[in-house]
């Protein structure tokens, strides 16, 4: 089995500095994908802080899996994110120009055919699968607002596409001691992509957008700079970011 990758994590056209931030591989001695995306927050460049320090504590986190040890994916994802939100509140409390930053988080892991993902914030998670219909369901859901008034009834779906505040987060990692980390997972087959992205980008693009440029990766394309050029063509105002896992049963 191998794996596909993609990524990108551009600035945009709008703002002055790029607060995400992406990172990816393989584990070489378990064989197995990861990916993870982050959307920072906060004055004086410290989202730049936020993202670049959850990047850092799950890439060091993977780094020390040891050989063949059995994982509960799930119950991993829940605690390192959980770590690293305690970490980037720690820096918070410690350095006065970097309070009260956050990030965004989406992890996957992928095992084998099994996959498993865990977020908090707006940034999201997809399953793009070419069948004879081609799909994208996404996996996630936003931890925003909006959100919230949507699913207690308190707003129509068509305020909330219409609201200025959408993107108000109703939970981040960073900002408190201890996080609430949300999680699935799902069974994937061959050729299945997963994309994660940033609502710099998935905010910009409709459904048939998305998958018209997803479809591309099957065939070995590159859609970085695509993907970039419809998001800012869309209207997007901020970071763009995503990553792709291509899953392929040599």
């Amino acid at each position: 089995m191998s794996f596909n990758f993609q990524s990108v994590c551009d600035q945009g056209a709008v703002r002055p500095n790029n607060e995400d931030a992406v990172n990816y591989g393989i584990h070489l001695t378990q064989n197995f994908a990861w990916a993870i995306i982050a959307d920072g927050m906060g004055g004086h460049l410290a989202g730049e802080v936020a993202s670049e320090l959850l990047i850092d504590e799950i890439e060091s986190a993977i780094n020390e899996l040891v050989i063949e040890e059995q994982h509960d994916w799930l119950c991993w994802i829940e605690i390192e994110l959980n770590r690293a939100n305690n970490r980037i509140f720690a820096e918070s409390k410690t350095t006065p120009k970097q309070s009260g930053m956050g990030t965004t988080a989406v992890l996957v892991i992928i095992d084998q055919f099994d996959c498993y993902i865990g977020w908090v914030g707006d940034s999201r998670g997809y399953l793009y699968r070419a069948e004879q219909q081609p799909s994208l369901q996404q996996l996630t859901q936003d931890h925003t607002m909006i959100q919230m008034l949507l699913d207690k009834g308190a707003i129509s779906p068509r305020d909330a596409e219409n609201s200025t505040s959408k993107n108000m987060l109703s939970r981040a990692i960073g900002v408190k001691r201890g996080v609430d980390v949300e999680t699935t997972q799902l069974k994937l087959k061959n050729n299945d992509i997963i994309l994660l992205s940033t609502d710099g980008l998935h905010d910009s693009l409709d459904e048939k957008q998305f998958i018209s440029s997803i479809s591309k990766i099957e065939s070995g394309e590159h859609i970085a700079n695509e993907l970039i050029e419809k998001a800012i063509s869309g209207g997007s105002k901020d970071n763009i970011t995503f990553a792709s896992i291509q899953i392929v049963n040599d």
